[in-house]
């Protein structure tokens, strides 16, 4: 694994025309808008939430559909999320699924479907297709971003999830695509197995968490600035969220890599005697699952928000 040493380079020459080139895009966004007919610069639309959650009905299957990974949206992205729809009931694999939301100005109707996407998506297909399908695979997390590896502008994806393959309890594993072309072809690396995450115990749905991360959108992402993983870990038949500090001298591939068992650490925060489950966080806020008593019966969902403390 010695190559992932000389990823997550970018010299100053990189940073400084990426600058450039987003205060080039910013001011042809505001001539783009100054453009517009006047009626359409002061509309000020206000968004809710529906009373009722909405069914996903181009997405979902009459089998189990859940753990899904939507970091961003940006019109139209893939959906990648564990379902038994391919073994009829059976085993859970990993699907992806066109996602693509559009939001009628007109009649301020919001359509979300599986119609089409914008972006380059076909690293997905080859993420899905190196994982191992033996056993069951849940709680996808997947994340991008541009870097510089020997010199060369490279795009990663990386796609983490949990899987019993061969084995007997869960452990992590991740898959990455290494590209020239914004994803459209390249290189499949993987799987590999997230040694520091092997015991006898289930820990499963990683996330990762940094201060300085404000969100895992397509566009900012450097994965070295996380700080912290989050994950659950079933012991005793109760599962409770954790955390383990990455040190500061690892890069995050280096991190993923390493076979040493870091502390795990119980966040009392937001832990409660009953199961709590599944953290995902995306900036300073997580969701996550727990059936303490308070909810609306069985599992819920729950978020909360990290004040630097």
């Amino acid at each position: 694994m010695v190559f992932w040493h000389n990823y997550f380079k970018e010299p100053d020459q990189i940073k400084t025309m990426k600058s450039f080139l987003l205060s080039i895009f910013g001011l042809a966004i505001i001539l783009l808008l100054w453009g517009c007919p006047k009626p359409y610069r002061k509309l000020n639309h206000h968004a809710r939430f529906p009373v009722q959650p909405a069914n996903l009905t181009d997405v979902n299957s009459p089998y189990d559909d859940y753990n899904s990974i939507l970091p961003e949206t940006h019109f139209g992205k893939q959906l990648i999320f564990s379902s038994n729809r391919l073994t009829d009931g059976g085993d859970f694999d990993l699907v992806g699924e066109n996602f693509h939301v559009t939001w009628f100005m007109e009649t301020g109707e919001l359509r979300v479907d599986n119609s089409y996407y914008w972006q380059k998506t076909d690293y997905v297909a080859m993420l899905l297709h190196q994982v191992s399908w033996e056993g069951n695979e849940f709680g996808p997390y997947t994340i991008g971003f541009d870097t510089v590896i020997d010199g060369v502008q490279k795009r990663i994806n990386i796609l983490m999830y949990s899987t019993n393959n061969n084995v007997n309890t869960y452990h992590e594993e991740f898959v990455v695509h290494e590209s020239e072309d914004g994803g459209a072809t390249g290189i499949i690396h993987g799987p590999y197995v997230m040694n520091n995450l092997t015991n006898p115990y289930y820990q499963q749905y990683i996330s990762f968490y940094g201060p300085a991360v404000t969100n895992i959108d397509l566009w900012e992402m450097n994965p070295n600035l996380f700080t912290q993983m989050y994950f659950s870990k079933n012991e005793d038949g109760t599962s409770d969220i954790y955390r383990i500090k990455i040190p500061d001298s690892l890069n995050f591939m280096q991190f993923l890599t390493d076979s040493v068992e870091y502390t795990r650490e119980i966040v009392p925060e937001l832990n409660s005697p009953s199961n709590d489950n599944c953290p995902f966080v995306n900036g300073n806020m997580m969701v996550f699952t727990s059936d303490r008593p308070g909810g609306y019966g069985g599992y819920d969902l729950y978020y909360s928000f990290f004040d630097g403390v």
